[in-house]
């Protein structure tokens, strides 16, 4: 260190610029002086390194995935083992009400609806049975109308005159016959009902009640209306005793259905079926059967319904997963694989509907393998 002895004595006699000096120097000798980008460049942002957790996709089709990133995409797996499991025919349904709890009201005879004592009942509104929901007026041409009065005049001269005969019969009590009596009475009677049933016909109404108590699920007319003999006014059902009725394409399903399970989905939601019976007639090329909603789901008739029907007899040893485990359908049916604690390799199998949220693995996956069952979906999105 000569140089820098006789540097240090001849420009810092002070010893104030010391320290500087010697940590250019050490500088010099230990590194590379630091290199500066020139205006508009920077060198920092071409060399960032990718992250190391973010989620890629191998060659092979692979996915590599950190486990901090599985946790926040909340992956769950399961280890594939056998059980036994029955397959499942999957039948097209919908929803009907149960014959003996479910009613229409129709109009009798041709009229006019007005509102009951509530008024036009609403759709979801619930009613009891022999509750008066509308009244029909019956609705008359004017020539029968013309008719019916001249009818009903009739009647009452002739009610008048019976009237008559029956009050001076009955004041000769004891000189006439009991017999004729009794005759002009009954005679006079008739004569007055009759008078009375015109009358209504012409200007009374007729009461249209429910049959039964439950809830309305359809109205389909309004204060005013007319409408025709026959005609269909008002639905009733009851929620807790709906049905489901499914058709089936082979008679020898509804035969196996006896000792058999269902299950039934509709609008994302899950229910048991019992089965109720079977027809025996086809309707357009297929078997409808009736199964019985167990609990009180919230369903409406008519809507669409997929049956998942187990047959007896057949289960046998296979692979159960949920559905949200297999991504696709057909021949494109996957599952992924956790190969290793970061390694996800997707997999195609061979699955059978078993019920209404679980499949059947025919093929294409060991047991003891452990299948992702919750966010598959996520990683065949990864790129």
């Amino acid at each position: 260190m000569p140089a820098l002895a006789r540097l240090e004595a001849r420009w810092c006699p002070g010893g104030r610029a010391l320290a500087g000096l010697r940590a250019v120097c050490l500088a010099l000798l230990l590194g590379t002086p630091p290199a500066f980008a020139h205006e508009g460049h920077d060198h920092a942002a071409d060399a960032a390194p990718p992250a190391a957790d973010a989620p890629r996709r191998l060659a092979d089709g692979r996915v590599m995935l950190a486990k901090p990133a599985q946790r926040s995409w909340q992956l769950r797996t399961r280890i594939a083992v056998l059980e036994d499991a029955a397959p499942a025919v999957e039948l097209p349904g919908r929803v009907v009400a149960d014959p003996s709890a479910g009613g229409r009201v129709q109009a009798p005879f041709a009229g006019i609806v007005e509102p009951g004592p509530r008024g036009l009942p609403l759709p979801g509104q619930a009613v009891k049975a022999g509750e008066v929901l509308a009244w029909l007026r019956p609705s008359v041409a004017p020539m029968e109308r013309s008719a019916r009065l001249a009818e009903q005049a009739d009647v009452a001269a002739r009610l008048a005159v019976a009237r008559q005969r029956a009050t001076r019969l009955a004041q000769l009590e004891g000189s006439v016959a009991q017999k004729d009596i009794d005759a002009a009475r009954a005679e006079a009677d008739g004569l007055a009902r009759q008078h009375a049933a015109l009358g209504t016909a012409l200007a009374g109404r007729e009461a249209l009640r429910a049959p039964l108590a439950g809830v309305v699920a359809a109205g389909q007319v309004l204060a005013g209306q007319r409408v025709e003999a026959g005609a269909e006014l008002f639905e009733l059902v009851r929620p807790d005793r709906l049905m489901v009725e499914a058709l089936a394409y082979d008679p020898a399903v509804g035969a196996a259905m006896a000792g058999g399970s269902a299950r039934g989905e509709a609008g994302g939601a899950s229910f048991a079926l019992r089965f109720a019976g079977g027809g025996r007639s086809l309707r357009e090329g297929t078997l409808p059967l009736l199964f019985r909603v167990k609990g009180a789901p919230l369903l409406a008739v008519g809507q669409p319904v997929k049956v998942f029907a187990s047959l007896p007899g057949q289960a046998a040893k296979s692979v159960v997963l949920p559905l949200a485990a297999v991504s696709g359908s057909g021949e494109a049916a996957t599952v992924w694989v956790h190969e290793a604690p970061e390694v996800f390799a997707p997999r195609r199998v061979q699955v059978a509907p078993l019920d209404a949220g679980r499949v059947r693995v025919q093929g294409g996956l060991t047991p003891g393998e452990r299948v992702v069952v919750q966010g598959a979906p996520l990683l065949g999105a990864v790129r």
